[in-house]
C-alpha cells in the first residue's frame, strides 16, 4: 500500500463548541431549601446560645453577610436572577440591619463610637450599591450590544 499524499486528506472538522452549563430550577429551588435549612439551624443557634442582644445582632449581621456573599458567589456561576440575586440582596439587607442594631442597641459604648461605626457602616453600604449600580449598568450595556447583532441565515 501507498502511502496517500497530504494533499489528498480532508481537514478534520471543526470541534463543536462546548454547550455552557447550566443549572436548572429544580437544582435551583433544592439548593434554596437546603440553605433555608441551614440557615434557619444556624441562626437558630445564634439566637439559643449567644447571650446579649447585641452579641446577638452582631453575630446574625456577620453570617448574613457571609450567606450573602456565598448566594452572590452562586449567581455569578450560574447567572440567574430570579433566584440566587434577591436571595444575596436580602441577606445583605438582613445583615447590615443587624450591624447597625447591634450598634445602636449598644449601652455601654458612647454616642461618639456609635457615631464613628455607623459612618464606616454606611460608608460600606455606599460601595456595596456603587458596585450593584456599575455592574447592573454593565450588563445593560451587555445587553444593548447584543441585540443590534443580525444573525445571517
Amino acid at each position: 500500500m501507498e502511502p496517500v499524499p497530504a494533499s489528498t486528506i480532508p481537514p478534520a472538522a471543526p470541534a463543536a463548541p462546548q454547550p455552557r452549563l447550566k443549572l436548572s430550577k429544580v437544582v435551583l429551588y433544592a439548593i434554596l431549601g437546603i440553605t433555608i435549612v441551614v440557615v434557619a439551624a444556624i441562626f437558630g443557634f445564634i439566637l439559643v446560645s449567644v447571650v446579649g442582644l447585641t452579641n446577638q445582632l452582631w453575630d446574625m449581621g456577620l453570617v448574613s453577610l457571609v450567606i450573602a456573599l456565598l448566594f452572590y458567589l452562586v449567581y455569578a456561576g450560574t447567572h440567574n436572577r430570579t433566584i440566587v440575586m434577591p436571595l444575596s440582596a436580602a441577606f445583605f439587607v438582613i445583615g447590615i440591619g443587624s450591624f447597625y442594631g447591634s450598634i445602636l442597641a449598644n449601652p455601654g459604648s458612647g454616642s461618639l463610637n456609635q457615631l464613628i461605626l455607623i459612618v464606616l457602616e454606611s460608608i460600606f453600604v455606599v460601595i456595596v450599591l456603587a458596585a450593584i449600580y456599575i455592574m447592573s449598568h454593565q450588563a445593560e450595556s451587555d445587553k444593548v450590544r447584543k441585540s443590534q447583532r443580525r444573525i445571517t441565515p
